[in-house]
């Protein structure tokens, strides 16, 4: 009970241990997107304060000099309005002789009667040594009665003495402006001067104009960095804020821009509650199933609105240079990327000397001075050079562009791309590493479809030993049910390993040749039982001007007519399904032919809504087919991608409650006639002895104990004696003590696999000794066949095994390392049991053997050949029988598998007459009676003794 407890528990634990890690990453994440965006902002703060406080003192410059020019008849008013200075900011100016006393204002007319001799920034201005730039505290202004904050520079008469103070009178409330501008939420922006007076504030809560804030977090930190970054409560409103500041030591001041911390984290309270909701529902299904299905989903950044009005508050770079090489413009933001020292920003400035300060100090890293120089001499900025991009010294990348005017001007602006740079690799350091993680999972469900089905094996294997016995009619509908549902897991299974293989590329088709009319006709007989149990009308038709022979994969092909056809028996209640397959003359180049296919149905269906994903993965027309109907999702996916990678194209039309039409074509090389192979049946073992008759000496390698189980008790069935071994290794060290007839080697195995247990195993043989080598592989692909008959197994039967599979794998296997042998020994000169062909022939049947049979006994000699003839009549007396049972219980399904058996069995021994009449039934089993599938068995029987005449052999009893 702990344990169950604990494996229930432990996806819980799990899942609330992933969500606690993402959403501790949210919460960081979140604080530092507030930290950045407060940076910003404050950079974009101090570039609008360092703006208008220029801006303000170039005012107060400009008056000065105007008023010396014309001491004794100044007009303020009038040189407002004729300047237009103070428009813009909306400035009080006003003028104050040496004793204090205001002698002009630009708010009032005349001569204002009042002193400001008492004012802090009066007496800071008079008593400076120097001529700075005097910033007050905020104080409520004599003649406006409004709150303001001043600026003041001091008058000097020809002397140089003290003479009175310029007084530029700020409205604090610009900053409510810019704040408003901004819309920053719940924020603060804040001008403070060193002392830690504010001079200025906007947030929503207000902040008092001349609050004392030396003693705060920021201001202790502000004292220490000229900017930074600081997480504090305001003790107006108690909002805690993420402040970054910058200081403005040339004017004594510092600007500061708090953002809402609770702001900051309100998209992660969103996920925490999200997330603990989640974390809730995914618990309560774990508890229920035992099963934790976690599946992380990151949420791409959104665009920050705050960030994106700093931005546009910040300008690009820009400086002009005219035909006599000099620079007119130039602004700040320019000489800030650029790094040019204040000597070199003056309007003016020789563009020489700008590029002799650059070469100076590295900015040109890597590159000759004299080449850059002959570059720019020649003309190659703005000409050769309109946009490019250059990584300063300092690791700055910037972007330049460059107009060239008709009037012989360039100008140029400048672009830091540093973080578009950075952002672009990590975009691609993102990119490559979902890739590889998609292949990591594509890897992954291959390797556990093909695990999954080991286990599987001993499922449908110990059905399968079941069946064979005597049950009763309970008994025996219950195996059933566990073999269908095997076989029905069997096919998900599939589904998944061709899904993951296709994801991954992995998917390789064969080129074989094949009979298009055979494939079709095929499916009808396939599904033709499941058609009549729903009372369907099932119809294959095939046009006649399709080519009997063609060059492809007919597995995939099969596949994916399967999966279109059974879907159509599925989703149609009444009516009829039309498998049909026609060729396109024009669609293709000498020696190929378009193959047009279209399965079509009288069903439920497709809304115009869902068509569109209807060949995406895990992907159904709504919820409620997967309830009615079940399946996976992946058949028509793979069923897509599989046409697609044979070079074709798959479309659907339907109408709801009126059924639907799939269509796809391929196109397919026109093979030789008569390429077609007859499907291999298996021959038997040694010589003189068929296996049915011969106990062999079996060695089993298997590593899954339930598979060792099913293979060690269908053996002993057949009537062998069976050892078992748990790897390859093992049964290398097995072979070397007893000498076996055979070796019948699971693929993967630990230690040692198959192959390689294979490959010792012939590396060790002496010429004329050959044990025959059966290979079992979970993969059904001709690829893991290859690999198998590449490394010297005789045959390859795949999992899961049944018996008849066992048994013919068996005898395809003792058949070919009998025939083996008997090449190196005519090879090297010696005797073998086979005779000469000639003698072969003559004895097997005189003047009348078919040329087939001619092949075989040229191929193994007459010996040989009298066994697989044995052998043959063996099998298909066994096969004709079961076919009799299985019409007896309406089997549709198994007959037709005993006939497609015997059909190759009798084609690969030239017994041409019984090989048709098989066929032909192969192809119509579905729609014939049981007493029709009787007279066909007998017909069978009776062209089975007259080919065994033929070949001089007495008839089967």
């Amino acid at each position: 009970m702990p344990l169950r407890i604990g494996l229930i528990a432990l996806p819980a634990v799990l899942l609330w241990s992933m969500i606690a890690g993402y959403l501790v990453q949210r919460h960081g994440a979140a604080l530092e997107a507030a930290e950045r965006d407060s940076r910003n902002l404050s950079q974009g703060f101090e570039e609008n304060i360092q703006r208008t406080v220029e801006a303000i003192d170039t005012t107060i410059r400009a008056l000065r000099v105007a008023i010396k020019h014309d001491a004794g008849q100044f007009d303020l008013l009038r040189w407002e309005r004729e300047s237009g200075l103070s428009r813009e900011l909306t400035l009080q100016l006003s003028v104050a002789d040496r004793d204090g006393n205001m002698v002009g204002a630009n708010t009032v007319p005349g001569r204002p009667v009042v002193s400001i001799a008492d004012r802090p920034h009066f007496r800071d201005a008079r008593d400076q040594d120097g001529d700075r730039l005097v910033i007050s505290r905020p104080v409520l202004g004599r003649v406006s009665q409004r709150w303001s904050v001043q600026f003041v520079r001091k008058l000097t008469d020809a002397g140089g003495r003290f003479d009175g103070v310029i007084v530029a009178s700020l409205d604090p409330a610009f900053l409510s402006r810019f704040y408003k501008s901004l819309d920053i939420g719940d924020a603060a922006l804040l001008l403070l001067g060193r002392d830690g007076i504010v001079k200025a504030g906007a947030s929503r809560a207000g902040t008092a104009q001349g609050e004392d804030l030396s003693g705060t977090a920021l201001m202790h930190a502000a004292q220490e960095a000229d900017r930074g970054s600081v997480t504090t409560t305001d003790d107006p409103d108690r909002v805690a804020r993420i402040y970054s500041w910058r200081r403005l030591d040339a004017y004594g001041l510092i600007v500061a821009v708090g953002l809402s911390r609770a702001a900051a984290l309100a998209d992660y309270e969103r996920h925490l509650v999200g997330g603990i909701v989640l974390g809730a529902a995914l618990t309560a299904a774990a508890g229920l199933s035992g099963i934790a299905l976690v599946r992380n989903r990151r949420n791409m950044i959104r665009s920050q609105a705050m960030l994106q009005a700093a931005v546009q508050n910040i300008s690009q770079g820009l400086f002009v240079v005219d035909a006599q090489r000099c620079v007119p413009v130039l602004n700040g933001r320019a000489a800030e990327l650029l790094g040019f020292p204040p000597h070199l920003t003056y309007p003016g400035v020789p563009f020489d000397d700008l590029l002799d300060w650059q070469i100076q100090n590295g900015e040109f890293k890597g590159q000759d001075a004299s080449q850059v120089r002959r570059l720019v001499k020649s003309g190659g900025i703005g000409q050769n050079n309109a946009s490019y991009r250059r990584t300063r010294a300092n690791g700055t990348v910037l972007e330049f562009h460059t107009k060239v005017l008709d009037s012989g001007l360039a100008v140029r602006t400048i672009t830091d791309v540093t973080e578009q740079e950075r952002s672009a690799r990590v975009l691609a350091e993102a990119r490559d590493a979902a890739e590889a993680a998609a292949l990591s999972r594509s890897k992954f469900l291959a390797v556990m479809s093909h695990e999954i089905r080991t286990p599987l094996n001993g499922v449908i294997g110990v059905a399968g030993i079941l069946e064979e016995m005597e049950l009763g009619a309970e008994q025996r509908g219950y195996v059933r049910l566990i073999r269908e549902s095997g076989d029905h897991l069997l096919g998900l299974i599939n589904d998944i390993l061709d899904f993951s293989r296709l994801e991954a590329s992995r998917m390789d088709l064969e080129a074989v040749a094949f009979n298009p009319r055979h494939l079709v006709h095929g499916i009808g007989g396939m599904l033709r039982t499941q058609a009549l149990a729903k009372g369907l009308v099932l119809t294959v038709s095939v046009a006649d001007s399709v080519p009997e022979t063609l060059s492809g994969d007919p597995g995939r092909l099969r596949q994916v007519l399967l999966n279109l056809a059974g879907n159509a028996i599925k989703f149609t209640d009444s009516g009829w399904v039309t498998v049909r397959l026609q060729d396109d003359p024009a669609g293709g180049a000498s020696g190929l032919c378009r193959l047009l296919f279209s399965v079509a149905d009288s069903g439920i269906g497709i809304a115009p809504e869902s068509i569109e994903t209807m060949f995406n993965e895990f992907t159904q027309a709504d919820g409620s087919i997967s309830r009615r109907f079940g399946g996976s999702g992946l058949g028509l996916a793979i069923s897509r991608r599989l046409v697609e990678l044979m070079g074709g194209t798959i479309r659907v039309e339907s109408e709801l409650g009126k059924g639907s039409t799939f269509r796809f074509d391929v196109t397919l090389p026109v093979a030789a006639e008569g390429a077609v192979a007859a499907p291999a049946q298996a021959p038997v073992g040694a010589p003189g002895e068929a296996v049915s008759e011969r106990k062999l000496r079996v060695l089993l390698a298997e590593d899954n104990p339930t598979n060792r189980l099913v293979a060690i008790r269908l053996l002993e069935r057949m009537g062998h004696k069976a050892d078992a071994v748990g790897n390859g290794a093992q049964a290398v060290a097995a072979n070397t003590v007893i000498a076996y007839d055979l070796i019948v080697m699971d693929v993967m195995m630990p230690e040692m696999d198959g192959l390689a247990a294979t490959r010792t195993i012939r590396a060790g043989e002496t010429p004329g000794r050959r044990i025959a080598i059966l290979g079992l592989t979970a993969g059904s692909r001709s690829e893991n066949q290859e690999a198998c008959l590449e490394a010297g197994m005789d045959a390859v039967t795949t999992k899961p095994v049944t018996l008849a599979r066992l048994r013919e794998a068996i005898a395809e296997g003792m058949a070919a390392a009998s025939a083996s042998v008997a090449r190196q020994t005519r090879g090297t000169g010696g005797t073998g049991s086979g005779s000469a062909p000639g003698e072969a022939s003559s004895r097997l049947a005189p003047g009348e053997a078919s040329s087939r049979l001619r092949e075989l006994v040229e191929a193994l000699g007459e010996e040989a050949v009298r066994d697989i003839v044995a052998t043959f009549a063996e099998d298909v007396r066994g096969h004709l029988a079961a076919m009799r049972d299985a019409a007896e219980a309406g089997e549709t399904e198994r007959i037709y598998r005993l006939a497609h058996s015997v059909a190759g069995a009798a084609g690969n021994i030239g017994a041409e007459a019984l090989a048709a009449r098989a066929s032909a039934l192969e192809q119509s089993v579905g729609g014939l009676t049981r007493a029709r599938v009787t007279e066909e068995v007998t017909a069978m029987r009776a062209d089975m003794d007259a080919a065994l005449a033929e070949l001089g052999l007495a008839p089967a009893v």
